[in-house]
């Protein structure tokens, strides 16, 4: 018997690597929400207006889902990630030179293209350097990554925009995409034949067998579809917490932007150290059961929402902390498990194409979340909060409906 990669050495330098691609892809893709009140006023937008700024690239990322995932099925995991990181190192960077409000819609097609990317490369990756006792926690880890990136961004970014513009702040996020990428791309190796299957004998070809497979075979998995229902409803309250929390905390409650980015940062913190340990209670507290986890992630979602619709407007800055915190365990803490779920329910051998057509569906709600939000703050935010409440909830009843 093949020693399984997850025992390797190698197979946590490849955690690393991707892990630190996502942290640089994800300071990307949240920069537009600790941006929000400079980017609102550089170019006068309406909240709708800078809703569609997410959503253009959240739309990008799942119409690039499935061809990444076809893509790193077929040519594998080390070019595809270059090209991930490369896309959008050089949108981020010629968005800083950007005054025009169409144009930045424009670059933000191509980052949402690269954020698209990551979810089928990584996952691919990780499933075949990892076995199956250590895989949910090195998928939370990684996906620590995306709250990390985003708790930069709630700091860092909102300095460098009180320093200068926003424009400088973007324009580092693209260098260091492209630092990474270079050396993701001298660093990563794909996996060993011998990983990829179990021991064979000498006459026996050294090529994986990919079943054939198709999207409307994936269609047919009704763990697998009511899955990306569950979280799509859970990302639409968190695309929108992305996107509106700073402006909602500054322009609702009269937080300065450092305070407010602040909140953001814990939300990310919280959410990041949410991966991890949801991937460990996981392994070893249920034994590899995954469902158990996604109930309560979804509950804590419902909870956490529901306190900001009925007490948001009255309650004091400190309180919103646990808030906040509650936030990033929930919104920002399932995809782990999510993912996880995801590829089990196919196996390693199509997990690039499965996470390619789950985040496909899932990120519907990505893409409408800030902009239906958006249009409810317009009339009042905490028509926006109701509204996440409901679609939180839904996704509670939905995780009573799938066999594990």
């Amino acid at each position: 018997m093949v020693e399984d990669a997850g025992n390797g050495r190698y197979a946590w330098i490849i955690l690393s690597i991707l892990f630190f691609s996502q942290v640089a892809l994800s300071l990307g893709a949240y920069a537009w929400g600790p941006l929000g009140p400079f980017i609102k006023k550089s170019l006068s937008l309406s909240n709708v207006q800078f809703g569609s700024i997410t959503s253009v690239l959240y739309l990008m990322s799942v119409v690039c889902s499935i061809p990444a995932g076809v893509s790193v099925d077929r040519w594998g995991v080390k070019i595809n990630l270059f090209v991930s990181m490369l896309l959008m190192g050089t949108a981020m960077i010629l968005a800083g030179f950007m005054e025009s409000y169409i144009w930045l819609l424009i670059l933000v097609v191509f980052t949402g293209a690269s954020y698209g990317m990551i979810n089928p490369i990584a996952s691919k990756g990780l499933t075949l350097w990892f076995d199956v006792k250590n895989r949910a926690t090195a998928f939370g880890i990684r996906q620590m990554g995306v709250t990390a990136g985003g708790a930069i961004a709630g700091i860092l970014l909102i300095y460098l925009a009180r320093l200068k513009n926003w424009d400088l702040a973007v324009l580092v996020v693209g260098l260091l995409s492209v630092l990474i990428g270079i050396a993701g791309y001298l660093f990563y190796k794909e996996a060993p034949v011998d990983v990829i299957k179990p021991a064979v004998s000498k006459k026996a070809t050294p090529k994986m067998t990919i079943p054939k497979m198709t999207i409307l075979d994936l269609l047919k998995n009704r763990n697998l579809i009511i899955l990306c229902l569950i979280m799509a409803l859970l990302c639409l309250g968190q695309s929108s917490i992305a996107s509106f929390l700073v402006l909602y905390l500054k322009e609702h409650l009269g937080l300065t932007a450092i305070l407010a980015g602040s909140f953001l940062t814990i939300t990310m913190i919280c959410g990041g150290c949410a991966r991890v340990f949801w991937g460990i209670v996981s392994d070893r507290l249920f034994h590899s059961k995954r469902l158990p986890v996604m109930k309560i992630i979804c509950l804590l979602a419902a909870v956490s929402a529901l306190a900001v619709f009925l007490y948001g407007s009255n309650l004091p800055s400190s309180l919103f902390v646990p808030v906040v915190a509650l936030f990033g365990f929930s919104y920002l803490g399932f995809q782990g498990i999510a993912v996880v779920l995801m590829v089990e329910a196919c196996g390693p051998a199509l997990a690039g194409r499965a996470t390619g057509l789950g985040i496909t569906i899932a990120w519907v709600g990505m893409v409408l979340g800030p902009v239906v939000f958006g249009a409810l703050a317009e009339a009042g935010y905490q028509f926006a909060w109701l509204f996440i409440t409901i679609t939180s909830s839904l996704s509670v009843l939905l995780c009573y409906t799938i066999n594990e």
